[in-house]
C-alpha cells in the first residue's frame, strides 16, 4: 500500500520533537510540504527531516496532499481552507476555543466527505483502556497536572536560534460570547493546558456535567465535573515552579482505587506510546474512510470547558 500523503503546517517544538518524527519514520505517511509563518523554521524543518517542498502558501501546502496537519496555535482557518479545497485534516488540539465553530468544522467535513481528525492523545492510550477493562464501575476520582517543565523541553527540542512559539505570538482566535475576563482565561488553561485531562475522563467516565470551577491568581484552574450518577471527579490544572512535573488521574472503584501516571511532555513514552498508536490510528482511518471519533470527543471536551469556564469565580485577584 502506498504511503499517505501529508502536508505540515507549523514547525514549533511539537512539530520539531514529536509529529515530524514520527510521520517521517512511518511507512504509512509520506511528508510532502511543510509551511511555517517564520520561513527559517520551515526550512529548519524540512533540512532536518529530508521534507522537500517548502511551501510559502497554502495553496502550495495543499498541492498533492492527502491530508493536512495543522500545527499551528490557531487552527480554524487552515482547517477551513483544506476541507474547502477538498482536503482531509488533523489538528492539533484543540480544535478551536469555541465549541460551537469546531461543531461546524466538524459538520462541514462530515458533508464534504472528509476526514477531520483531531490530536487527543489520551483516547488512543492504551493505559486507559486497560484501566477501563479491569475497572468497569468507577465511582468518582480526580486528575492533577501540574507542568513546570513545558517550555524549557520545547525549547530543547527546536534548533539553535529558534524560540518556541507562545500563545501570544498568535493572531486572535474566536471565543464564545458572554465569558468575563477571568471566564475566558479559564477557557484557556482548560483547553491549551487541560484537554487530555478532560479527554482521559471522558474517555474513561463518560459524559461530564460542570458543578464547579475557580481560577485563582496563579491561573491555576480548579474544578468539579460529575458523571451521570452524580459520582465527582475533581481537576486541578495548576502552573507549578521550573523542574516541576505531574500529570495523574486517581480512580475510586468498587473494590481498590487505581492510579495513571504520565511522563512529561517530550519524554519517551515507552512499547504503549499513544502518540505513535494516535498516528496510526490516523492512518488506519485515511485507509478505510472511517473516522476515529477524535473531531466528536473534541467537540465533547470543549463544550464541557465551557460549561465549566461560564461558571468559574475567582480566587482572588487575576490578571488576564
Amino acid at each position: 500500500m502506498k504511503p499517505h500523503k501529508i502536508a505540515v503546517a507549523g514547525c514549533g517544538a511539537a512539530a520539531f520533537g514529536l509529529h515530524l518524527p514520527a510521520l517521517t519514520a512511518s511507512p504509512a505517511w509520506t511528508v510532502t510540504a511543510v509551511l511555517d509563518r517564520q520561513s527559517e523554521r520551515a526550512t529548519s524543518a524540512a533540512d532536518q527531516f529530508g521534507v522537500g517542498t517548502i511551501a510559502r502558501t497554502l495553496p502550495e501546502l495543499l498541492d498533492g496532499a492527502d491530508m493536512l496537519a495543522v500545527l499551528t496555535g490557531v487552527h480554524h482557518v487552515l482547517i477551513a481552507g483544506a476541507l474547502a479545497a477538498g482536503v482531509h485534516v488533523f489538528t492539533e488540539k484543540p480544535l478551536t476555543l469555541d465549541a460551537a465553530l469546531s461543531a461546524r468544522l466538524r459538520l462541514e467535513a462530515e458533508q464534504r466527505g472528509l476526514l477531520l481528525e483531531v490530536g487527543a492523545m489520551r483516547m488512543h492510550d492504551p493505559a486507559l483502556y486497560d484501566l477501563r477493562a479491569t475497572m468497569p464501575s468507577v465511582r468518582g476520582g480526580w486528575l492533577v497536572k501540574a507542568d513546570g517543565v513545558d517550555a524549557a523541553a520545547r525549547s530543547r527540542i527546536l534548533p539553535e536560534g529558534f524560540a518556541p512559539y507562545t500563545f501570544t505570538d498568535d493572531p486572535p482566535q474566536p471565543v464564545p460570547d458572554g465569558l468575563a475576563p477571568h471566564q475566558e482565561a479559564a477557557l484557556k488553561v482548560l483547553l491549551w493546558e487541560g484537554y487530555h485531562q478532560l479527554t482521559s475522563l471522558l474517555t474513561v467516565a463518560g459524559p461530564a456535567y460542570p458543578a464547579a470551577c475557580a481560577i485563582g491568581p496563579d491561573h491555576a484552574v480548579h474544578a468539579i465535573v460529575t458523571d451521570d450518577h452524580g459520582r465527582p471527579y475533581s481537576i486541578v490544572i495548576a502552573r507549578p515552579g521550573p523542574g516541576v512535573f505531574t500529570d495523574s488521574f486517581h480512580l475510586i472503584g468498587p473494590d481498590a482505587p487505581a492510579d495513571l501516571r504520565w511522563p512529561a511532555p517530550y519524554s519517551p513514552a515507552g512499547d504503549a506510546d499513544p502518540f505513535t498508536a494516535m498516528w496510526a490510528a490516523v492512518a488506519d482511518a485515511l485507509t478505510s474512510g472511517t473516522s476515529t471519533g477524535s473531531a466528536a470527543l473534541s467537540v465533547q471536551v470543549e463544550t464541557l470547558a465551557l460549561g465549566l469556564a461560564r461558571i468559574t469565580t475567582t480566587l482572588g485577584s487575576i490578571h488576564v
